[in-house]
């Protein structure tokens, strides 16, 4: 990590946790520098980044004003936030969130496919993803390759969907669950089982016999397995916010 990332991830991480507040207004750079042990163009670098990230925004005339990450921040911050879960002791709350957002891009895709026609959606990709997962499956491969396995099986129906929109939102997620190795390990303990979901919903969708709810409703049941799996593995201060 080179001197400016290192300097922006240290005033980010501050204002993530809380150490600064919105609204609050940054030290003048010189101060920065000072304080951060790096030189004044490195802070001026580190504070573009941040405002970029909807961290901070500058007044004129008077430096950098906090800003409400809430309302102003992107995706890229997931990863972050995910360090500071898992540092604070909230990584599994953070995982369930995640599971959450899958689920409900999960309910956008399989209504809008179970909508179409028997034999109008497109497939193919699907199912040569799903055989994919089923190879690294077999070979044992480690937790973070079978994540991407499984997720570039959904990244496929979202295609099928022909939505970018759908398509887009899938990005940020999946990220933020290759950032939580531990997650990965819970999700892909058993993938033989993984695999046998994904062909039992390509079958009902090629079949035009998708019960969306209950298959939601399976995924559900899944993911619940996932977070008590994850807090056996978890230490116990980061299992706060599972309950």
């Amino acid at each position: 990590m080179g001197a400016t990332s290192a300097c922006a991830a240290q005033l980010r991480d501050a204002i993530l946790r809380g150490e600064l507040q919105v609204g609050e207004r940054l030290p003048p750079e010189r101060s920065l520098a000072v304080t951060l042990g790096v030189n004044r163009a490195t802070v001026r670098a580190a504070l573009h980044e941040l405002e970029a990230s909807g961290l901070v925004t500058a007044r004129q005339g008077s430096g950098y004003a906090v800003h409400d990450y809430l309302t102003s921040g992107g995706p890229d911050l997931l990863a972050p936030l995910a360090d500071l879960a898992r540092e604070e002791g909230r990584l599994v709350g953070l995982a369930a969130e995640l599971l959450s957002v899958r689920r409900h891009l999960a309910r956008a895709v399989l209504e809008r496919l179970a909508a179409w026609p028997p034999g109008e959606v497109a497939l193919g990709e699907a199912l040569a993803r799903v055989d994919a997962l089923a190879a690294l499956a077999a070979r044992r491969a480690p937790p973070v390759e079978l994540v991407r396995g499984d997720v570039a099986v959904l990244a496929a129906l979202l295609d099928a969907t022909g939505s970018p929109v759908l398509r887009l939102f899938l990005n940020p997620a999946a990220a933020a669950l290759a950032h939580v190795p531990e997650l990965g390990q819970a999700m892909m303990a058993e993938p033989a089982l993984n695999v046998a979901a994904w062909r039992g919903l390509l079958a009902a969708l090629a079949g035009g016999a998708l019960a969306v709810e209950a298959t939601l409703a399976g995924l559900a049941a899944l993911d619940a397995a996932t977070l008590a799996r994850l807090a056996r593995i978890t230490p116990r201060g980061a299992r706060r916010g599972a309950q």
